[in-house]
């Protein structure tokens, strides 16, 4: 009994060192890859979310690439991206822009309503007057009792 008791405490024992080895095989296998992580995390984190809105530009530096648009939710501060062109903008203009991150992707200039020119013909123009006569004033009210 005692051998037997011996053996499994061998065999347990055996186990043990052995699974402590493969743990600390594998920690430092991971370490390399603990350090690569914040990478990846930078690498996957989502973009913002293009946003396009209409406005009025209130503030404008074409050399410094920058300008302030209000729309209806308010001012936007943009700094112009790389393909945009801020030298045919001037101040008071109205603009399409689409923007992320408080960088403008596109500033397109707004062209006021289109106003449609239809030429009209009437054929035959019929007119009438009648004579309605007046209706009679109403009656004036009685002056209220005095209070005693």
């Amino acid at each position: 009994m005692k051998k037997i008791f011996t053996v499994v405490m061998a065999v347990a024992f055996a186990f043990s060192v052995v699974g402590f080895a493969v743990a600390a095989d594998n920690a430092v296998k991971a370490a390399p890859a603990a350090e690569k992580a914040p990478a990846a995390e930078k690498a996957s984190k989502p973009k913002a979310k293009a946003v396009t809105g209409t406005g009025t530009i209130e503030a404008l530096d074409a050399a410094a690439g920058t300008l302030t648009v209000k729309g209806k939710k308010g001012s936007v501060d943009l700094k112009a991206g790389k393909n945009v062109k801020l030298d045919s903008f001037k101040v008071g203009d109205k603009v399409s822009v689409t923007y992320a991150d408080g960088t403008a992707s596109s500033v397109k200039a707004v062209k006021g309503k289109k106003t449609s020119t239809k030429t009209e013909t009437k054929t035959e123009t019929k007119t009438t007057t009648e004579t309605v006569p007046a209706a009679p004033a109403p009656a004036a009210a009685p002056a209220p009792a005095p209070v005693k």
